[in-house]
């Protein structure tokens, strides 16, 4: 088993550039548009709808996971072979390859793990609490507040992290001589004993990937049930108590809701639409690019049980996997841009300011006796203008 150990950059160098020209044509313009749109969506979700719940910290979240994801990789597949280059120390970026040699080579790869963990159970909680908030009646909902949102994502943090932790202490060693630098131990890393075949074969793969994938369609399948029996998210007249009893019909016709009220319910109740569908998509596009992934997780156990080493199209089979994942963080932001609804206000805004402008500059001036006879003539035609 000890020979199944197999790293491109040494067994396989042909495999190995050729994975490096796949990162940088492929993975990196991936990235910068992933980072590029999510910037937007960040900037659209500085200012949230004025309903504030947990749905708009769980939202969030997501969307600093997805910067997280997309510069942790590019960083991890780039600037090793960016800095392999920069090997003399009268190369431009010696010294800044020097510490990644030294302190990022080996941490970078532990540090993605930890992130993609916590993503993957971000976008799982959301669709768990989406499902809770649609099945929940409507005096349920309005105890949504972020504070129980941060809360769960607090304690999903910490469970990410105590589950990343044996990868940290365990292979991950301190080395003072000759210079102080962070390495690998190769009996945790490179031969295939109890602990790597208990955490890196089993547990990772299965808390990491099947278990969320399944966690995410089960509620995403519960959530459109909801949605298709209980078409209507109205926000209609919420029962008020009276002595610990639920108020009556009569009552609730007596006392209907003030116009103010109404309005608000109305608007909350778009949101909720809104929030359902952005969700929802962003979960199925999450299953559908992150399938592969799941292929190669069987394919390890294949290889596994049948005592074999990987081939060549398993490496570009994982490779591809991560392009998925990126663009999977990449089409999030879209989702999130579509939630806040301000993308179509701004190209609203944009094409009005720029008929306005064509305009103006195309037609002549008007003496004010012609402006006055237009505005007279325009008033008596549409008298129902609005």
């Amino acid at each position: 088993m000890y020979n199944c150990y197999h790293e491109p950059k040494v067994h396989d160098h042909e495999l190995y550039h050729s994975l490096n020209s796949a990162n940088l044509f492929g993975l990196l313009p991936l990235g910068c548009i992933g980072i590029i749109f999510n910037a937007c969506a960040l900037i659209c979700l500085y200012r949230p709808p004025k309903i504030t719940s947990g749905v708009f910290v769980f939202l969030k979240a997501v969307l600093i996971l997805d910067h997280c994801q997309l510069l942790a990789t590019i960083l991890y597949a780039l600037l090793p072979q960016f800095c392999d280059s920069q090997y003399a120390p009268h190369h431009t970026f010696y010294g800044v390859c020097m510490l990644e040699r030294r302190f990022l080579r080996e941490t970078l790869p532990k540090i993605v793990m930890l992130i993609n963990t916590v993503h993957v159970w971000t976008i799982a909680a959301l669709s768990a609490h989406r499902y809770w908030k649609i099945s929940r009646p409507v005096k349920s909902r309005m105890n949504d507040i972020p504070r129980r949102a941060k809360l769960i994502l607090a304690v999903l943090f910490l469970a990410a992290v105590a589950f990343r932790l044996p990868v940290f202490l365990l292979e991950l060693r301190v080395k003072l001589s000759p210079m102080l630098r962070i390495t690998t131990d190769p009996d945790w890393t490179e031969v295939i004993g109890p602990y790597r075949m208990i955490y890196h074969s089993l547990l990772d793969p299965f808390f990491s990937n099947v278990v969320p994938f399944i966690w995410m369609a089960l509620f995403s399948l519960m959530t459109l049930h909801e949605v298709l029996k209980s078409r209507d998210f109205s926000y209609k007249l919420i029962a008020t108590e009276i002595g610990g009893r639920t108020a009556c019909n009569a009552c609730r016709i007596q006392f209907p809701l003030l116009p103010a009220r109404r309005k608000s319910d109305v608007f909350r109740q778009k949101q909720e639409h809104r929030a359902t569908i952005s969700i929802i998509l962003m979960i199925l596009f999450y299953l559908a690019f992150h399938s592969l992934q799941l292929y190669t997780i069987f394919r390890k156990w294949h290889l596994i049980l049948n005592d074999e080493c990987p081939a060549r199209i398993d490496y570009i089979l994982t490779q591809v996997a991560v392009w998925l994942s990126l663009a999977s963080a990449t089409v999030n932001a879209f989702v999130f841009i579509a939630f806040t609804n301000k993308l179509r206000k701004y190209v609203r805004t944009l094409i009005r300011k720029t008929s306005r402008t064509l305009s103006n500059s195309s037609d002549p001036p008007l003496s004010p006796k012609t402006t006055a006879t237009l505005v007279v003539h325009q008033n008596s035609d549409n008298i129902f203008n609005i």
